[in-house]
């Protein structure tokens, strides 16, 4: 459901919030609130190494700093506060989504699935032909979903030593 042009999310049948869960392009002003949610996302996520996850808590200046440099940033809102959110970054007509984080009190409400519907949705709309994303083995939801959105498995590698990742690429 579209609402002022924001994704409204509703999940397993009931909307998330007083108002809902807005999926929104996030901006320099909220580099304070991505930092807080990557500080309570990050230490928890133990499936990765524990330099990848000290890397992905960035603070608010590198934030800001990637936002200027082309990054883009989508965000959920759940209760009036960002409880999800994803980067993308492009180059040529590739997108590539990365550094998704859902807070730990919003995980299995179906949030990781509306990012990549959200991202996938951006992607069109920007004139991109890929859609590339990286799933940890282990992570069987993301899998699933990457796999039920039509993405395909292009290869395996070690984005860090020991901490190997499927490639998953969407032709669109």
């Amino acid at each position: 459901m579209q609402q002022q042009g924001a994704f409204i999310l509703v999940c397993r049948g009931q909307a998330l919030g007083n108002n809902g869960s807005n999926m929104e392009k996030l901006s320099e002003a909220n580099a304070t609130e991505i930092e807080r949610l990557l500080e309570e996302v990050w230490p928890e996520a133990i499936e990765y190494p524990k330099e990848w996850r000290n890397a992905r808590m960035i603070d608010r200046n590198k934030i800001v700093d990637e936002m200027k440099s082309g990054l883009h940033y989508f965000g959920i809102r759940a209760n009036g506060k960002i409880v999800g959110l994803y980067k993308a970054g492009i180059t040529g007509d590739v997108i590539m989504g990365e550094h998704q984080s859902v807070h730990p009190d919003y995980r299995r409400l179906g949030l990781a699935e509306a990012m990549y519907e959200q991202f996938i949705k951006f992607a069109k709309e920007i004139g991109c032909k890929k859609v590339l994303v990286n799933v940890l083995p282990s992570q069987v939801a993301s899998t699933k979903i990457v796999k039920r959105l039509g993405f395909v498995k292009i290869k395996e590698y070690e984005q860090i030593p020991g901490m190997l990742v499927h490639l998953y690429e969407l032709s669109l």
